[in-house]
């Protein structure tokens, strides 16, 4: 599936119209090969875990680069732990782990299904709000970008954020990282 995504930054009491979901923790752990050659790609394999469900995730390099928006393939893993052993077997290496507290709605509009998910973060006091439709096709997902966007204006969601996740988490470590002499 193409995954059209676009990260917005909003207040921390903002919530979303639509059908309500459960709310989620989601556990990632996000892979590499030792000399970091997926994330230079912009790939990104990741475990992640929610509960007693965990699924593993390869994202390809962004179609969108102004929004990061990539096609995913993803798989349901029965036993994590066995698959981090099975990843760490083939010469992957733990680039860094992260925690999303994650509020989740859906809608739609223009006939697109949205998955809209506010997320807070350990890392980062800023509240994150997640919209994503998937589509079949780059072209169908590249044309659901625009409909994001205006969805998201409606709102009042203006400020895009284009930084990931992994970005964020690794940033705020070196930032706490005490200095070398």
């Amino acid at each position: 599936m193409f995954e059209a995504e676009i990260k917005y930054v909003a207040g921390p009491g903002f919530t979303p119209p639509g059908a309500r979901l459960p709310e989620a923790v989601y556990r990632d752990v996000y892979y590499d090969a030792p000399d970091g050659a997926l994330a230079a790609s912009g790939r990104e394999l990741r475990l992640r875990r929610m509960g007693e469900t965990a699924l593993l995730t390869a994202k390809a390099p962004p179609f969108d680069a102004a929004t990061a928006s990539k096609e995913e393939f993803e798989a349901a893993v029965a036993d994590p732990k066995a698959t981090a052993a099975l990843l760490a077997a083939l010469g992957y290496v733990e680039r860094i782990s992260l925690t999303k507290h994650c509020r989740r709605f859906q809608d739609a509009v223009a006939g697109l299904a949205l998955d809209i998910t506010v997320v807070t973060v350990d890392f980062d006091p800023r509240t994150f709000v997640e919209i994503e439709h998937l589509a079949s096709t780059e072209t169908e997902a590249k044309a659901a970008l625009s409909a994001i966007r205006a969805y998201a204006a409606g709102l009042g969601l203006t400020r895009e954020c284009r930084d990931a996740y992994t970005d964020l988490a690794l940033a705020a470590l070196a930032a706490s990282a005490p200095d070398k002499p």
